[in-house]
């Protein structure tokens, strides 16, 4: 199987790092529409990429942040 393969694996993960406030609040919409934390996440990145598709660029300002 290839998931068995460390290497194949990682480079079919997204990972995201959220503030514990925002993850909080992704699981209670997550719960809210019957879906699992990590397939909503899927959902509004596809969406946004989607709309990226569309419109050529998205309609909003993504702020970069300092670690």
């Amino acid at each position: 199987m290839a998931y068995d393969d460390k290497a194949h694996r990682h480079e079919h993960q997204v990972k995201v790092r959220l503030d514990d406030e925002i993850f909080q609040e992704l699981k209670d919409v997550a719960r809210d529409m019957k879906l699992q934390h990590s397939v909503l996440s899927r959902e509004i990145i596809e969406a946004a990429l989607e709309v990226k598709r569309t419109l050529g660029e998205l309609p909003f300002e993504l702020e970069k942040r300092r670690a």
